[in-house]
């Protein structure tokens, strides 16, 4: 007994090291500067007008639009893109924009659109992309009719407590705002580029002195240091939780192995869809990473559809994700996102199972 302890929490410190070393630096902490900028720098009228939602057709076709889409820009994990979302969330972004948000900057994913291409297939990548897309606006839609109506003001600022937004000082102007916001963003993006570690690291200092630099010169004192201090926020209200999360699914995953995940899933059975879908929740694997562990799966035996459904799970769905949204949405409304993420990733595989 004293064994398999020991083997759990040395499972569970090798996924934490892992995570450290291979996440937070280059990836998590761009994140959090970025959320910061959002919610210090960012009028409230801005969001509302990409990721309102409330008022006309037109209106919530751009706010889940560009929802859904921009995961083809931010190339990011389940876990980095939670301070991105509690970010836009206290932000004021529609309820259901938001939810979608969360699912698709993890789980639509330009890079691995022809990552699965290659190793799977063009046509299984294709129909993955658009069902991804589908679902994350069907999550989005579901919960906005179940629970947006229940957040209220308060809420939104019970998030954070004390709202350092400067917008009432007088800021730079758009162009300004946009020149900042590319050069903060790119910080990230080349932090989760697919590229070796020498050249990440030396286009994410590179981009960071930038970014330092432009700040500087666009934004005043208050306006910086209204900046640093809701970025000091974010990371104190998610980054403690998301430790005890990525530690929890290290410590699992020896519990589930590979061989009886495709004794389970070799067939396009409910009971299959279901149980690859919950192995994705329960592994956590970094971006693009999911793809390989895919392909595995597949010269051991399991069927299409439960690949299907693992594919589309896997990158939005982890427990540290959970745990964090739990800390944001409270208990009903992360029981309601993770039940519908599994029952439509489920859907998706059967669907595509059957074709």
């Amino acid at each position: 007994m004293q064994d398999i302890i020991a083997t759990l929490i040395g499972s569970g410190l090798a996924a934490l090291w892992d995570y450290l070393s291979a996440h937070v630096l280059l990836c998590l902490v761009p994140a959090f500067f970025i959320s910061g900028a959002f919610s210090a720098l960012v009028p409230t009228s801005t969001i509302m007008k990409y990721m309102g939602g409330v008022a006309g057709r037109r209106q919530v076709a751009v706010a889940y639009g560009f929802a859904a889409l921009s995961g083809l820009v931010l190339e990011v994990c389940s876990c980095t893109i939670l301070p991105l979302f509690a970010g836009i969330w206290k932000k004021g972004a529609g309820f259901g924009p938001a939810i979608t948000f969360l699912f698709a900057g993890p789980g639509i994913t330009l890079l691995s659109t022809p990552l699965a291409a290659v190793v799977i297939g063009v046509d299984f990548a294709i129909i993955k992309l658009i069902l991804s897309i589908i679902i994350a606006v069907a999550i989005g839609v579901t919960m906005e009719k179940l629970f947006g109506e229940e957040r209220v003001q308060e809420e939104r600022g019970s998030l954070v407590s004390g709202d350092t937004n400067v917008e009432k000082v007088e800021g730079p102007t758009r162009t300004q705002s946009a020149v900042f916001f590319s050069v903060l963003t790119m910080v990230m993006i080349f932090g989760t580029a697919p590229v070796d570690l020498l050249t990440k690291t030396l286009l994410v200092v590179a981009t960071s002195v930038v970014t330092a630099i432009v700040g500087v010169t666009v934004y005043d004192r208050r306006a910086l240091e209204a900046w640093m201090m809701e970025t000091l926020r974010f990371f104190k209200l998610i980054f403690p939780i998301l430790l005890v999360g990525v530690f929890a699914s290290g410590v699992v995953f020896p519990l589930v192995p590979p061989e009886l995940i495709v004794s389970l899933a070799g067939t396009n059975s409910l009971g299959g869809n279901l149980f690859s879908v919950l192995f994705g929740t329960i592994a956590y694997f970094p971006t693009l990473v999911e793809v390989p562990i895919a392909d595995m799966f597949l010269q051991l035996g399991m069927h299409r559809g439960p690949l299907m459904a693992y594919l589309i799970a896997d990158p939005a769905i982890s427990i540290q994700t959970l745990l964090v949204v739990n800390r944001i949405m409270k208990p009903a409304r992360t029981l309601g996102y993770g039940g519908l993420l599994i029952v439509f990733s489920v859907a998706a595989g059967l669907l595509y199972g059957m074709f």
